[in-house]
């Protein structure tokens, strides 16, 4: 069994890079992050530092640069993420936890078809 890896909202920010541009530098994080975040380069280093020690990333010491690859597919973690949402804030209830979006949130008839073909057949694949 796999070890829970509670991220904050900033290491999720760091995660996402890293799954979808793996492997990464230290500068290839930082270009991205820049984007949308006025983080310095030392920030960014001290959340990959929490990361490696919670065991979300790898770290290789490739010289000149260090090399960073996610250690939790992403699948994984978003499964645990959501598992402690559903727990924690809807006493693992689904229903209440779909019923409370359904409440708040207002969606397209498409995304209503999608969701009940999801509930329906399991399938994903017009999602991805």
């Amino acid at each position: 069994m796999c070890m829970e890896i509670n991220l904050t909202a900033n290491e999720w920010e760091i995660m996402k890079i890293i799954w979808a541009q793996q492997p990464c530098t230290l500068r290839m994080i930082c270009d991205e992050v820049g984007k949308t975040h006025s983080w310095t380069r030392h920030a960014v280093i001290s959340f990959l530092k929490r990361m490696e020690s919670k065991g979300a990333i790898h770290v290789e010491e490739a010289e000149p640069v260090k090399i960073y690859t996610a250690a939790i597919e992403q699948e994984t973690a978003i499964r645990q993420e959501l598992g402690s949402t559903l727990a924690r804030v809807f006493d693992d209830s689904p229903i209440m936890m779909v019923s409370y979006l359904a409440k708040s949130n207002s969606f397209t008839e498409q995304e209503i078809e999608q969701m009940i073909a999801i509930l329906k057949d399991g399938d994903e694949s017009d999602d991805k």
